[in-house]
């Protein structure tokens, strides 16, 4: 009898157990009172007071206590319902215009500033933190100890006006400790929030942010890219130096350079001034509609440079300051109002110089664009240049060109790998100063190069000391060349000639 009842006993049990498990598999998920509940935010309310102020009013328990103390929204609306937004803060005081016409986009002016370019992205980022703005937890609904919350001097004050003519305000606090928030009221509630940080720095923006960062337009053809000349003066430079494209063909420079001197140019200093004219980005914008007190302390009334550009579409005018110890420069259109900031190698003739741009060779022609050369040292050696170009087209129709250079002596073809050469070291012969230099007397060694236009150019060597040569270029002194340079051209000639 007994077995039979501890049988019965075991069946119920299992019985049970069975139905425990049956019941948990088959229970909705969440039911029950063990499940979590979903946090639906701080219980509040929104409503407009009778001045059309949007306030927030946050619920709280019979103890004063604030009802679920978690995340809200105090307004929500869209960009296209704001009509004004006017801002106070620390870098002063200005007023966003907002106008949307039906199905089109929304565009934004300053008022005071309504022909002035807008930086794209800016106003729409102010917009959306005036239209919504939502926040992660009430910080104080007493408002109390606003030093705490950095409100008693609060760093900006914004007031928006919709389209339906109703108005919200926003007063921006400190940030709080370990990237939190930053802590801000609502309308005109003593209640303080904490909102994202990177949401309401939009309300920190001044008008300098709002400027357009583009100087000046890109060139909107590839005929339009390239300027017949470039003029760079200013209290930075002793005089006008001016640059023109190479199109002769007698050397590989693309300018040469035709004040203060004729010559051609630094190949890799010209280029970089001629990329920094038009298109120019500015990294930040430094004021808008300066006095000339402000253009006096920025280098900019007497300016360091000045650069005019003459391009097919469009001429170019631009002023600098002198670059600053961080290799930064202030920039403006001549005549214009707002002073851009931007790192001087994207304008590098604001530190460009007379040396700079000049060639880093005293003259190297290209050989296949002379009919003569004459060296005059010891003696006097002529040689004759003459440079042919064929065409030559294969079965399938395609032309291949190709150029032979012959150079005689005294009548005689002279060895074309060792004039070559002979060529390489008086035409590379480089300036180790590029300094104006005295010099007097005769030259110990000259080269005539003779091109195939008739035109001439002229480089002479004047002894100045033990280890260097004045190098004069059509009469005018250049700079300082190594002698061991100069005097490889006389002791290698006759190798050439035998």
């Amino acid at each position: 009898m007994k077995k039979k009842k501890t049988l019965i006993i075991v069946i119920i049990a299992a019985a049970v157990l069975v139905g425990v498990m049956l019941l948990l598999i088959f229970l909705p998920k969440g039911s029950g009172s063990d499940s979590s509940t979903v946090d639906e935010g701080v219980a509040m309310k929104t409503v407009t007071d009778k001045d059309g102020m949007h306030q927030a009013v946050v619920e709280t328990e019979p103890n004063g206590e604030i009802k679920n103390n978690s995340y809200g929204t105090l307004i929500k609306n869209i960009p296209a319902d704001i009509k004004t937004i006017h801002v106070e803060n620390k870098k002063g005081t200005l007023d966003v215009i907002s106008n949307t016409p039906k199905g089109e986009a929304t565009v934004y002016k300053l008022k005071g500033y309504e022909d002035y370019a807008l930086q794209s992205g800016i106003p729409d980022k102010i917009a959306n933190a005036a239209a919504k703005l939502d926040f992660s937890k009430v910080a104080s609904q007493s408002g109390d100890k606003k030093s705490e919350f950095g409100l008693d001097e609060p760093r900006a004050t914004v007031t928006v006006t919709y389209n339906d003519k109703t108005k919200a305000k926003f007063i921006v606090g400190s940030d709080a400790p370990q990237s939190a928030g930053t802590y801000i009221q609502f309308g005109t509630e003593p209640t303080i929030y904490l909102c994202d940080t990177e949401t309401v720095s939009a309300f920190d923006l001044g008008l300098n942010d709002f400027m357009d960062l583009n100087i000046n337009k890109t060139a909107d053809t590839t005929e339009n890219n390239d300027a017949s000349s470039i003029t760079i003066s200013g209290s930075g430079f002793d005089s006008e130096i001016v640059l023109k494209p190479n199109k002769d063909g007698k050397n590989a420079a693309s300018f040469v350079m035709t004040s203060p001197s004729g010559g051609y140019a630094n190949e890799s200093e010209a280029s970089l001034i001629s990329g920094g004219i038009r298109g120019l980005y500015a990294d930040s914008v430094e004021m808008v509609d300066p006095s000339d007190d402000q253009l006096k302390k920025l280098g900019l009334l007497s300016p360091h440079a000045k650069i005019t550009a003459v391009y097919p579409d469009v001429t170019v005018k631009l002023i600098g300051s002198k670059p600053d110890g961080d290799g930064k420069v202030y920039i403006m259109t001549d005549g214009g109002k707002v002073v851009y900031k931007l790192f001087s190698e994207k304008a590098a003739w604001t530190a460009t110089s007379y040396e700079k741009l000049l060639s880093d060779y005293v003259i190297s022609p290209k050989m296949d664009s002379l009919s003569g050369v004459t060296v005059k040292a010891d003696k006097t050696y002529d040689f004759s240049l003459d440079t042919k170009t064929s065409t030559k087209t294969d079965d399938e129709g395609s032309e291949t060109t190709s150029t032979t250079t012959t150079v005689q002596y005294n009548g005689k073809d002279v060895d074309l790998g060792k004039f070559t050469t002979y060529y390489d070291d008086l035409s590379l012969i480089k300036l180790s100063e590029k300094k104006s230099k005295s010099f007097s007397g005769s030259p110990e060694i000259s080269v005539t190069y003779t091109y195939s236009d008739g035109t001439t150019d002229k480089a002479e060597f004047y002894a100045a000391g033990n280890e260097f040569y004045t190098a004069v270029l059509n009469g005018k002194a250049v700079g300082s060349c190594y002698k061991a340079d100069v005097v490889r051209i006389k002791n290698n000639i006759k190798d050439v000639i035998k």
